[in-house]
């Protein structure tokens, strides 16, 4: 607070009494040498009249003065100096006391900052070593997991795959075995005519086949000229609307062109421009619409032709015929070639029926010859006896002969039972064999799935081993920045503690510093306490002073206002003896002039 109050008084004393001071000094000057003088004069009076020469006094006496006046001089410019000197040492000290106390704050500062930055470092580096622990605890978990599970899924599909491998090779075991077997029995009981007759309906199939195959080439040759013809048509019908909507461009623009040569005629304006733009409207309207009209056609014949091509898919004999009832110039062909297609059961009917007409001829011959027999009963004896006997041969051999067609009838039925027997085995071993193909497709397929599922789990167990090696890279870099920050966390430790002992070593300095300071100070502050006193003395003065020269001015101030007014009065009264001059010489013009 004493340096403060001291700083303030010096701010104050030196803002008001800068510019004074050389004055207040040379007032005090004055003043020390008016009282030095009078005391001079006293001594000298009191000389004066104890010596009788006055010259010899008068010169010892200016002598004197003068002695005593520069000394004087010379103490007052030495007392100058000297408080000039101490006003320079306080403010050195002051300046020195202000630079300790911000370079302490600054170090003060400082310390705290390397400290904070010091615990910040420790923090961090505990933070990332907790981190780097934690990281490669989870990645050692991690890696552990995966291979556990790289494992588990790779023995789980291994055992999968081998009781599907298993159980698949027993099913096609099983039904090769059956296959075989079906083979085998369907052979044994098929027989001569059974296998000529099977081989008749393949090739009969076979033509079939052929006759079916020629007649889709043509179908489908008939379908590609109809889709050309339509494309055609198609094409004809866009080119057509093109050459429409040009014309009709045409038509308005030479329209347009009339109406414009029609609006430069001032004569023939706003004349028949209505009703040719209608007529263009309703041109270009009706050729729109027939090309809607046509392109619309065109897709229907496209959608029929589609819909006839989808039905006449050969499946079978009825879709065919439902196929080709839709074209009816084909109709009747394609009713009488579907209409010569026989099946395998047809054929068989057939020689069924024809083996039962060759068993009932013997019956009628046998009844025709005893007609014959009746009208030649009148021939002799002799052939009777013959006749009779042809007659009982006869007898034996129709009755063998239809024991006979029993037994073929029998074994017709037999044979028919084992053919539809074998056929029935021939089918339930196609369906079977149609399964155990599918099975396989199935099996296969699932086998690919199982490959492809193999192929993505090593995928990603490459990608799992490329991500451990990233992430081992990644550890390893972390690791190195790690030890990197550590190193420089290090060294700036050691550089904050380098600083703070640099900090307290100049701390000490200072506050040494600071105290041989706060001594001079201390010495100063009385001798700058008596210079203040002589300062408020002169300044006193320097306020009395000024005192009298504002009174002097303001004297001065109204004086000048009063030479003013008088200086005032005096024009105004030259201003109105003009007027009056200037007045009679008027009213003299005026009394002229009249």
């Amino acid at each position: 607070m004493d340096r403060r109050s001291w700083l303030w008084r010096r701010k104050s004393g030196g803002g008001a009494a800068g510019g004074e001071t050389e004055s207040s000094g040379s007032v005090s000057s004055l003043s020390e040498r008016f009282s030095d003088d009078q005391t001079h004069s006293s001594q000298s009076s009191e000389a004066t009249s104890k010596a009788p020469p006055l010259d010899e006094v008068v010169n010892d006496s200016v002598k004197t003065l003068t002695e005593k006046l520069s000394a004087a001089l010379l103490n007052v410019s030495a007392k100058e100096d000297l408080v000039k000197q101490h006003a320079k040492v306080a403010e050195e000290a002051v300046s020195g006391w202000e630079k300790a106390e911000n370079e302490l704050s600054t170090l003060k500062q400082q310390l705290k900052a390397a400290s904070q930055k010091n615990s910040a470092l420790e923090n961090r580096v505990s933070h990332l070593d907790g981190a780097l622990k934690e990281c490669v605890r989870q990645l050692r978990q991690a890696r552990e997991e995966q291979e556990q599970r790289i494992q588990e899924t790779v023995s789980k599909q291994n055992l999968e795959w081998e009781s599907k491998k298993s159980e698949l090779e027993s099913k096609l075991v099983d039904l090769q075995k059956k296959l075989q077997t079906a083979k085998s029995e369907a052979a044994a009981s098929a027989d001569r005519d059974l296998c000529s007759k099977l081989e008749a309906a393949e090739k009969q199939n076979s033509a079939l086949k052929l006759e079916l195959l020629s007649l889709v080439k043509e179908l489908e040759l008939r379908i590609v000229e109809r889709d050309l013809s339509t494309k055609a048509a198609e094409t004809a019908s866009k080119q057509h609307l093109e050459s429409i909507k040009k014309l009709a461009k045409v038509e308005a623009e030479c329209l347009r062109l009339k109406a414009v040569v029609r609006k430069a005629s001032p004569n023939t304006e706003n004349k028949s421009f209505t009703p040719s733009s209608i007529y263009v409207g309703s041109f270009t309207d009706s050729q729109s619409d027939n090309g809607e009209r046509l392109l619309g056609n065109e897709t229907d014949n496209c959608k029929i032709s589609d819909s006839e091509v989808n039905e006449c898919e050969p499946n079978s004999s009825t879709s065919w015929a439902s196929a080709l009832a839709i074209e009816p110039d084909k109709n009747v062909k394609a009713v009488g070639r579907n209409v010569m297609v026989p099946s395998v059961d047809i054929n068989l009917m057939d020689d069924f029926l024809e083996m039962e007409r060759l068993a009932a001829l013997p019956d009628t011959e046998s009844r025709s010859f005893c007609v014959e027999v009746g009208p030649a009963s009148d021939q002799p004896n002799a052939d009777e006896s013959s006749i009779k006997a042809e007659l009982e041969v006869l007898i034996h051999r129709t009755a063998e002969l239809e024991e006979e067609l029993e037994n073929m009838r029998a074994e017709k039925s037999e044979l028919e039972m084992d053919l539809k027997e074998s056929q029935r085995r021939l089918e339930t071993s196609q369906n079977q064999l149609k399964e155990a193909e599918l099975k396989l497709e199935e099996l296969e397929t699932q086998l690919a799935f199982a490959n492809k599922s193999k192929q993505a789990v090593e995928v990603e167990m490459k990608a799992a081993i490329a991500a451990r090696g990233v992430a081992e890279s990644k550890l390893s870099v972390v690791e190195a920045e790690m030890k990197t920050q550590l190193a420089l966390a290090n060294k700036s430790k050691q550089a904050a503690e380098e600083e703070v002992k640099s900090a307290k070593s100049k701390k000490e300095a200072a506050e040494s510093r600071l105290r041989a300071v706060e001594a001079e100070m201390e010495t100063l502050r009385s001798k700058v306490i008596s210079l203040e006193d002589e300062v408020e003395k002169e300044r006193a003065l320097s306020e009395e002073n000024i005192a009298n020269f504002q009174k002097s001015k303001d004297e001065l101030s109204k004086v000048k206002q009063e030479i003013e007014l008088q200086h005032e009065v005096k024009l105004q009264y030259l201003a109105g003896s003009n007027q009056e001059l200037k007045i009679n010489q008027v009213s003299g013009l005026s009394f002229m002039l009249t």
